[in-house]
């Protein structure tokens, strides 16, 4: 008999354990196709398995192995607390950013673990911005606000939105606005204020990045040097309609920009906010 500890401790203390019950929760699986999945030795496999089937958790049907209606419990729980654990070691570093108060919404952590995180790392410290182009690129429909709009954003808004299919609001503020207009991509982002898809508003002020695409709200989180070390995504009801209300209220106080006012100099819509 093993006690509820002792189970906890048997799969934690080894990768080949949780590995190979993952792989049989997908479904039934031969000693070569657990030896693959884990990387593994035949011997260590074998004892494996007789640790699996010494806790009910597995049953041989011929050269296969299938987790009984007890592992496949087992399994489900375990994968679920490694997968939020996963989030939360990405949390980690992205929470004490993380606005809390400012999204002033009746909600735990709970929203928060069951996000899509991508973090910047030593490795990419660039996953953020290259998660956010893919959104910016990729979605259908886009409420944004942007407190930036370098140059590889507006290449994939232009091809989303006068390229594409994409409905985009955008909101952001005139010291963007200037910067881009400076740009040599001050063409391209006058194609996309003129498209018929795309509405874009100037808010005088900052603005916190983020926004909501497809029914999937996001937010940019930044830290003290406005670097950005993160993107959190989720399609928790209570964050969408909050970022959403968000998003309207920025809307409602910003001024519309047409192309024919960028066309007469970003200066007059300055002036106008």
């Amino acid at each position: 008999m093993f006690t509820p500890l002792e189970d906890i401790r048997f799969l934690a203390d080894s990768e080949n354990r949780f590995t190979a019950l993952e792989a049989l929760a997908a479904g039934s699986r031969t000693r070569a196709e657990l030896q693959s999945a884990t990387e593994a030795s035949k011997a260590t496999i074998s004892r494996l398995l007789g640790d699996f089937e010494s806790r009910g958790w597995v049953v041989r049907k011929g050269h296969r192995y299938a987790l009984t209606p007890l592992g496949e419990y087992v399994a489900s729980e375990f994968i679920d607390l490694y997968d939020h654990m996963t989030t939360a070691n990405d949390l980690r570093e992205l929470l004490p950013w993380f606005p809390l108060g400012e999204l002033d919404v009746e909600f735990d952590l709970e929203v928060l673990t069951e996000a899509t995180i991508t973090a910047a790392t030593p490795d990419d410290p660039m996953a953020p911005v290259a998660r956010v182009l893919d959104i910016e690129r990729e979605s259908t429909r886009t409420k944004t606000l942007a407190d930036k709009f370098p140059e590889p954003c507006v290449d994939a808004r232009y091809e989303a939105v006068v390229g594409g299919t994409q409905t985009m609001e955008l909101v952001t503020t005139p010291v963007v606005l200037e910067s881009v207009m400076a740009s040599p991509l001050a063409d391209e982002f006058e194609d996309i204020v003129a498209a018929d898809r795309s509405t874009v508003y100037v808010y005088d002020g900052d603005v916190p990045p983020g926004g909501i695409y497809d029914g999937t709200a996001y937010r940019i989180v930044l830290d003290d040097r406005d670097i950005s070390v993160g993107l959190i995504e989720s399609d928790d009801p209570a964050l969408v309609d909050r970022l959403t209300e968000t998003f309207d209220e920025y809307r409602e106080a910003s001024t519309r920009l047409t192309a024919s006012e960028l066309r007469n100099g970003w200066e007059s819509v300055w002036a106008k906010t």
